[in-house]
């Protein structure tokens, strides 16, 4: 298969011991009986892969994450791994398994970088569960119940290791915190792999995570807030005017949790670089990089109006 930019980016996430490896195996098989030269990043915890070499009998390619989780070091690590596999190894597709440490919305968060998302687009997100009490403190309950959130498809695993009441009230536990993803429930990860990585009948926007139960009729797009992170890429094709951009940055919608890019303004020379961040913090800064990046404002959030962001940023460019 020749490879097309940017190449399609999958992450399979989840609790800890629910079956993710086996997951991967079975789409390694399917994508590479379509012809893919699949690039793994498995992120695993501890110093030493457990999980890598049984993907490498499959995989084109496997590269490792250490640690476990995605966090700033490792995100650098991801951003650089990407770019491995699809300039030196070729890949047309890449998944990474995130170990049950790993932060979906981290992931996320690196996918969509300026650079990265050149050559890689996040086309899909996995979670994989069984019934365990979710944790209820720490990071491993931040962790879980991202990946409860950020799924685009929510795969109920170990179904035949539980009974009736205990299963219904672990599904129902799930899909409280995600209402939009696709339910699947099933043993040692069998599905109906092309029926998974076929797209959901879904909204009509600009976002590059496909998600959804699909609009009911006469139902305004508000009253289904979606639980996925929306991700818009604005790209700017003129500077910005410096006034009018930080006026915009006062006025973001609550449902925006994360926004970040490049561009310059107007009758100002420097390169500037924009991040927004939780609580609500927002910084501009000229920067000095080797590479010339695309002039973009990458959005990331939830229940946020994507094209009134678009065109209020848009609104900013300079005359």
């Amino acid at each position: 298969m020749v490879q097309t930019l940017p190449v399609p980016f999958y992450i399979l996430c989840g609790s800890l011991g629910a079956g993710k490896t086996t997951l991967l195996m079975r789409l390694l098989e399917f994508w590479n009986s379509q012809g893919h030269k699949v690039g793994v990043l498995m992120n695993e915890a501890g110093e030493v892969s457990i999980d890598g070499p049984r993907a490498g009998t499959i995989a084109d390619r496997v590269l490792n994450l250490a640690g476990g989780c995605i966090c700033c070091d490792t995100k650098d690590d991801l951003a650089w791994s990407i770019t491995q596999l699809v300039q030196d190894y070729q890949s047309t597709l890449i998944v990474l398994e995130c170990s049950g440490m790993a932060d979906p919305a981290e992931v996320v968060d690196a996918v969509t970088d300026a650079y990265v998302s050149r050559i890689a687009k996040l086309e899909r997100i996995f979670a994989l569960l069984h019934p365990v009490p979710l944790p209820d403190s720490g990071m491993a309950e931040l962790v879980t119940r991202n990946a409860i959130r950020y799924a685009d498809d929510l795969i109920l695993n170990k179904r035949d290791l539980y009974i009736p009441g205990h299963w219904e009230q672990f599904r129902d536990t799930i899909t409280r915190h995600n209402p939009y993803g696709r339910l699947w429930e099933t043993n040692h990860a069998r599905l109906d792999i092309p029926a998974l990585l076929v797209a959901p009948v879904t909204r009509s926007l600009p976002t590059n995570v496909v998600f959804g139960k699909p609009v009911t009729p006469g139902v305004t797009h508000e009253s289904h807030a979606p639980h996925h992170p929306m991700v818009t890429t604005v790209r700017l094709t003129k500077p910005l005017d410096r006034a009018r951009f930080v006026e915009w940055t006062h006025s973001l919608s609550e449902g925006l949790e994360r926004a970040k890019g490049f561009f310059r303004f107007a009758q100002e020379p420097e390169l500037q670089e924009f991040q927004f961040f939780p609580p609500r913090t927002s910084t501009i800064a000229p920067v000095m990089l080797l590479d010339e990046p695309d002039h973009v404002v990458v959005l990331i959030g939830r229940d946020y109006d994507q094209e009134l962001c678009r065109k209020s940023l848009l609104a900013c460019l300079a005359s």
